[in-house]
């Protein structure tokens, strides 16, 4: 049996290799990633930038969708094909298909991923998390300190001459660099005047040394200073009129530089396993239906777990945000159950590392592991699927 599997797959992936644009295409998925970057960017940093979200937006994006149309017709069902005639057969036929789909998926994908490699000439930031937060201000002469519990958000309201204080982590050694990630809630009182209503301190004892910061995004600053050990970060907010929050996992300090390529395959190998996913989704119901209706089964897979789950909040800054402003409101049950469903349900492909390797960080290790659930799930439907095939009705 694995030898007529093997011998199918074999087939299909040998009938790929005949197609006439096989010599362009080829080419085309290496040198993709390179002429855009080069093409429409103007210097090294816009070209870096360009070349990472090229190669990020086509590994999420593109390769799913190719594998859930082109598993769509992948199985041809019908007395022209003779492994599916016989319905001992059928099986064989249906797992050698898969097989060769996952082929030609992952040889696609390599060249396209080695075109992001060699567009990639810089290197990667490896960073650290803030090791704690808490929230302190001045009240009538005396000093007030709230320690923030683990994996929450804290918020600092300009009114009261509320911080932020971020503790450093040990591995940073001269050099002090990192991105803050925060929210903002605006209390209506005025406009907002500021563009970064944030300020940034490096605080040793009672000393305060301002750091150099730059605006990446509305909601993301970039800072930069010297390092003194024993010192802590403070996030002041500067806008009167805006409440500002982050959480030690938005808080990220660089502690070194790392040649992208192990973060790249991390990001190959998921984004494989969630197509070999949709793959195999398309062609369990396509073997008890038609394809059109396969490839619309597919698409609804990835439009639900790529659109419900951003929907909800990525972490918990939305709860506390409520929690810290609206003490007194009642959230509906409805609501709440339907955020807890919409927030349980996994992303195919988690923006967490994406994003991470378009803002020039290291992809987390993690992310193989995320991409093994997903290629585990798609060996289970498989099985299922060819079962089904089997007892289908083959058209005359």
């Amino acid at each position: 049996m694995i030898g007529r599997v093997l011998a199918i797959a074999g087939a299909g992936i040998h009938e790929a290799r005949r197609s006439r644009l096989l010599p362009l295409a080829v080419p085309a998925l290496v040198f993709a990633v390179p002429l855009i970057a080069q093409m429409f960017s103007d210097d090294a940093a816009q070209r870096a930038w360009l070349s990472r979200s090229v190669l990020a937006e086509g590994l999420r994006t593109i390769l799913p969708l190719a594998a859930i149309v082109g598993a769509g017709f992948l199985l041809k069902p019908g007395l022209k094909q003779g492994w599916t005639v016989l319905p001992a057969r059928r099986a064989e036929y249906f797992i050698g298909a898969a097989v060769a789909g996952v082929a030609v998926l992952s040889f696609g994908a390599l060249f396209f991923t080695m075109g992001g490699a060699i567009a990639a000439n810089d290197d990667l930031r490896l960073t650290l998390p803030a090791a704690g937060i808490s929230k302190q201000r001045t009240l009538n002469g005396q000093h007030q300190v709230a320690q923030g519990k683990p994996g929450t958000s804290a918020w600092a309201n300009p009114r009261y001459g509320e911080e932020l204080v971020l503790g450093l982590p040990d591995e940073i050694d001269g050099k002090l660099q990192g991105t803050i990630e925060y929210q903002m809630v605006w209390t209506g009182e005025s406009p907002p005047r500021d563009r970064s209503p944030v300020a940034v301190w490096l605080q040793h004892g009672s000393v305060r040394t301002p750091l150099a910061t730059g605006v990446q995004s509305r909601y993301r600053v970039l800072f930069e200073g010297d390092y003194v050990a024993g010192s802590s970060l403070v996030l002041q907010p500067t806008d009167p009129v805006l409440i500002v929050g982050t959480s030690p996992e938005r808080v990220r300090f660089d502690v070194a530089q790392v040649a992208p390529y192990a973060s790249i395959l991390r990001l190959l190998l998921l984004s494989l396993c969630a197509a070999s996913l949709c793959l195999a989704v398309v062609l369990f119901v396509r073997s008890l239906s038609t394809a059109p209706t396969a490839v619309l089964a597919g698409l609804l897979l990835l439009a639900t777990l790529t659109l419900l789950p951003s929907l909800a909040p990525t972490s918990r800054m939305a709860h506390d945000r409520r929690a810290a402003l609206e003490q007194n409101a009642r959230e509906s049950k409805f609501v709440e159950r339907l955020e807890a469903r919409a927030d349980a349900l996994p992303q195919l492909l988690p923006d967490t590392y994406f994003d991470e390797y378009l803002a020039g960080r290291v992809v987390p290790g993690d992310a193989l592991l995320a991409g093994g659930q997903r290629l585990l799930a798609a060996l289970l439907l498989l099985p299922l699927g060819a079962m089904l095939f089997r007892l289908r009705q083959m058209a005359k």
